[in-house]
């Protein structure tokens, strides 16, 4: 049976307010855990936290007066978690051109054209999304595409967020021409004349983004709480967000922290820049629990690039571009010393990697961090690898043998199996988006998506990881679907695996007395249903502290400052939409 608009409407307001009241969420399947069968069970929530679960007459006799709410039909899940995504990419994209699916440059550059002519006269233009890949010829576009935007310059990054395509206006903005260098880590790609072709990969990207205006305050405040919003309409109550923040960013979060205006939990990465990192560690940890959503304990590096742009750090040489080995975008010799840095303070450091190179750099830091300090103190014990896409097979044990996390994002596997194997040959692939060889090593993973680079739904990130399939479900049998993972692991992913990498498995990731209530609602089973219909199923209830943020569209909280989620379709004052 559905919610019924009405209870949902009393319960969504009343946990609006500064105490919430007791829920019982009745007659769905409830999954405890990732590794429990589900089971018809009540479960009873009290001031934030999980009281029970078990049967329904015992649930009401704990509970007399607290709200039902029917679940009949849905399954019930430890709160969702995404593992890796850019809340503040996810923010901005929903001011931003979307470029996902554009079948040529063209048809992108109209895209980009369409949305600056609603945005004021000194605004630059953004896009995000394109891949020449799935382009005629599958060459990159050209600056010239892009001057249907004439009125202002044109910024737009490719699906990876790597690389970026610009305007002429933009290349005059920020002065790049045929005399502008190549920086340390980055590549201007060049027509034969030696003038920009207008796409930057990699470093070069900034010789264009610094020239673009500086966001607000205000910008980035209402860009993270809409970012945060849509996903807690997907069922996520968790975002490890990978965007390693500044510190005047770090301080707007603990503002929207402080003030109720976060709608899930967000454990943030700070950036490793040395002045930003001396000031963070300085200020320490924050730990939030309970009714404060906000974790700053981790450290966000890079040692590479990404595999789609060819800016993947590899040991040998692309087998699609002889001669080009991608690019280290952090010196190896610093990412060792952020690691010991981290190690000896206690803070997390994830490591970008992507390429077997950039994962072999990665993992050499955390070992020589490690026997550097053998006895990390909590929070530095458990370093991670962000994406860990193509690793030599020699490196899978140093996974488990080094405690590193693997923190994956199925999905990519299936934007990126129709050209994987082209970049780095029949060999390599075998290492690469190998979350079987993982597990089956003894590595501990954690699931998330990258949004935006990737849709911040996570079940479409389970049933990547399930079908190794994309939504249309080719290829039939799966790309090379001896990599696939149960559902069970694959529910774990995107909860106790993702609890564990954040240092909450005492406290999230499952439905027990005790934890605290976070809880995502399917309308329908994503652990029994068909595979193919899993990317559809649609989210019932989002439940975070305790909190109903998210239920129907057509019901909303009569104060979604406090946490609720506006319907579907709102935007919230000044989004630029």
């Amino acid at each position: 049976m559905p919610l019924l608009p009405e209870i949902l409407s009393l319960v969504m307001a009343a946990t609006s307010n500064a105490s919430p009241p007791d829920l019982l969420l009745q007659g769905g399947t409830v999954y405890e855990s990732a590794q429990s069968p589900g089971r018809p069970a009540s479960v009873v929530i009290r001031a934030g936290r999980i009281l029970f679960v078990g049967e329904p007459g015992r649930a009401r006799e704990l509970s007399p007066s607290a709200t039902v709410v029917p679940v009949a039909g849905a399954a019930v899940f430890p709160g969702w978690t995404d593992a890796h995504g850019h809340l503040l990419g996810l923010g901005k994209s929903l001011e931003t051109a979307d470029l996902k699916g554009a079948a040529t440059a063209s048809e992108a550059a109209a895209r980009i054209a369409a949305i600056a002519s609603k945005l004021p006269r000194e605004a630059w233009a953004e896009g995000r999304g394109w891949d020449q890949n799935h382009w005629p010829g599958g060459s990159y576009p050209d600056a010239r595409d892009l001057d249907v935007v004439a009125d202002r310059p044109a910024v737009a990054r490719r699906v990876d967020g790597h690389a970026i395509w610009v305007n002429g206006a933009a290349l005059r903005k920020a002065a790049v021409g045929a005399s502008t260098p190549d920086p340390a880590g980055g590549r201007i790609l060049r027509r034969p004349d030696g003038s920009p072709t207008g796409v930057l990969v990699d470093n070069a990207m900034d010789l264009v983004t610094r020239a673009m205006p500086p966001s607000s305050t205000a910008d980035f405040e209402r860009q993270i709480v809409a970012a945060a919003r849509a996903c807690a309409r997907l069922g996520l109550t968790s975002v490890q967000d990978a965007s390693g923040y500044g510190p005047a960013e770090i301080d707007s979060l603990r503002r929207l922290a402080g003030r109720g205006e976060l709608p899930l939990r967000i454990y943030a990465t700070v950036s490793p820049e040395a002045a930003n990192l001396a000031a963070a560690l300085a200020k320490g940890a924050r730990i939030g629990r309970g009714s404060d959503l906000l974790t700053i304990r981790a450290i966000k590096a890079y040692a590479d690039g990404a595999l789609g742009s060819r800016g993947a750090a590899l040991l040998a040489d692309y087998s699609d571009e002889p001669g080009n080995r991608g690019l280290l975008v952090t010196p190896p010799e610093r990412l060792a010393e952020i690691a010991r840095q981290a190690r000896h303070t206690g803070w997390q450091l994830w490591i970008h990697a992507i390429g077997d190179r950039g994962n072999r750099v990665a993992l050499d830091a955390f070992s020589s961090a490690r026997q550097a300090e053998p006895k990390a103190p909590a929070g530095g014990d458990r370093p991670r690898i962000e994406h860990a896409q193509v690793i030599a097979l020699d490196d899978i044990a140093r996974f488990p043998r080094d405690g590193v996390i693997a923190s994956v994002q199925p999905t990519h596997a299936t934007s990126d199996m129709d050209w994987a194997e082209r970049r780095v040959g029949p060999d390599r692939i075998r290492g690469a988006y190998a979350w079987r060889r993982l597990v089956n090593a003894g590595a501990r993973l954690a699931g998330g998506s990258d949004f935006p680079v990737e849709s911040e739904n996570p079940l479409l990130g389970f049933y990547a990881a399930i079908t190794r399939q994309d939504p249309s479900g080719k290829p039939p049998a799966g790309w090379r679907p001896e990599e696939r993972l149960s559902r069970a692991e694959a529910l774990a992913l995107f909860t106790s695996d993702a609890a564990f990498a954040a240092f909450e498995e005492d406290r999230r990731g499952r439905i027990a007395p005790g934890y605290e209530a976070d809880l995502t609602v399917f309308a329908s089973d994503p652990m029994r249903a068909p595979a193919g219909e899993i990317p559809s199923i649609r989210t019932l209830l989002t439940v975070v502290g305790g909190r109903v943020v998210h239920g129907p569209d057509s019901v909303r909280s009569s104060s979604p400052g406090a946490g609720a989620v506006p319907a579907e379709g709102t935007v919230p004052a000044g989004a630029g939409r």
